[in-house]
């Protein structure tokens, strides 16, 4: 009886697993038509070829659900190449719904299931989700204790940072740069930029993150704490056990919005505490860092394909007559706003908040190019969710 109760908990167990991991990546349903010419009246090759027709157009269309159509237009020869040669890759499983022959020609219709992991971290290696991003630069910023030492080492702090002891960092970053993340390097302006004493601490608030990040350039932070202790011998023997913990948030340093956030405990075992402790911190960091970074394009994917808030603030506004003409104008003649929502006017300041499929720079272009009736717009600043501009009577 006790047998047979075990063989029922691991059957659970184990159906646990496979559905949690068919959840992982339930992939995205698309129906294609693929066509292949009938040629010396060998039907069963041109169905063969219609069937790699439709699969090849069904990757197509599963691409075009992850990025924004004109970025596939304009790399259609890379995505050919990468993607779209490699069907077998990406479809998980399909099915023929109807098939016929007419003219000659083969005709199949098929409903496909493609993995939509693989197809994102393919997409992420060719940055082409980054490149409709404008290419975001990221900066680390994470405080680690190690076993034997007495305090956090933080690179922002000159005094205790330690840069053979940043585990976390140097894994972290390994991550990034192999998924074709910009990743700015601290070390070169740390030697020219001064932070000031409050910024000069451990903990740190998203404010205080999104200040930093701006005075190094970085568009997204990537900011945490990593501490790892002993938990004593394994069984009497001389191996020690060594426990991590890591939290990680990214922050978006235009508005200072946390956009992904992850926890990881881990555990590693070796004769020397220092050695099990950055074991434990690399295997966190590994853990964690898929998860963040999945976080990271689903909201990057997100702005791209259903469009992102952009800021605009407009200094010199006279009156709100010109105010309502100028999003008039803004909803009917620039491409990809589908919105346009204000949020205050005050001592000749409004602030307003597109939404818009595409970036700031372009929206900021656009906008320039207008000539506006009875007044005129000069853009000031542009970051990658903002822009400032100045509204002068002509």
């Amino acid at each position: 009886m006790q047998k047979i109760k075990m063989i029922s908990i691991v059957f659970v167990v184990l159906l646990f697993a496979f559905t949690a991991n068919a959840r992982a990546d339930e992939g995205i349903m698309v129906t294609a038509e693929g066509m292949a010419a009938i040629k010396n009246n060998n039907t069963a090759m041109a169905r063969d070829l219609a069937i790699q027709n439709a699969l090849r157009i069904a990757v197509e269309q599963a691409v075009g659900t992850m990025i924004a159509s004109e970025t596939a237009i304009e790399n259609y020869q890379v995505l050919s190449d990468s993607i779209y040669a490699k069907t077998q890759g990406y479809i998980q499983n399909y099915r023929i719904t109807s098939e016929k022959s007419v003219d000659n020609l083969y005709q199949v219709i098929i409903q496909a299931r493609a993995a939509k992991g693989k197809l994102k971290n393919d997409l992420m290696a060719l940055g082409l989700l980054m490149a409709r991003k404008n290419m975001p630069r990221v900066m680390i910023m994470v405080a680690e204790q190690n076993v034997g030492q007495t305090h956090y080492s933080y690179w922002w702090h000159a005094h205790s940072y330690q840069a053979d002891l940043s585990v976390v960092e140097n894994t972290l970053m390994e991550k990034l740069v192999s998924k074709g993340f910009n990743v700015v390097d601290h070390s070169v302006k740390t030697k020219t930029l001064k932070i000031n004493a409050p910024y000069k601490v451990v903990s740190l608030s998203n404010t205080a993150i999104k200040t930093l990040g701006n005075l190094f350039d970085a568009e997204v932070v990537i900011y945490g704490k990593a501490l790892a202790k002993t938990a004593g011998s394994v069984m009497g023997t001389s191996m020690k056990s060594v426990q991590a913990d890591l939290s990680l948030r990214a922050v978006n340093t235009d508005t200072g919005q946390v956009i992904a956030s992850a926890t990881k405990h881990s555990a590693a075992v070796h004769i020397s505490e220092i050695t099990a402790g950055g074991k434990a911190l690399a295997l966190a960091t590994n853990e964690i860092a898929d998860n963040l970074l999945n976080q990271i394009i689903k909201r990057w994917s997100q702005d791209v394909n259903q469009g992102a808030l952009i800021q605009i603030i407009i200094t010199g506004v006279n009156s709100n007559r010109n105010l309502v003409k100028f999003k008039s104008i803004l909803k009917n003649r620039v491409r990809g706003i589908s919105g346009v929502f204000q949020r205050g006017l005050s001592s000749g300041t409004a602030t307003l908040d597109i939404q818009l499929k595409g970036t700031a720079q372009n929206l900021a272009d656009e906008i320039s190019m207008i000539d506006f009736p009875g007044f005129i717009i000069d853009v000031t600043d542009i970051t990658a969710n903002s822009i400032k501009m100045k509204m002068s009577i002509q």
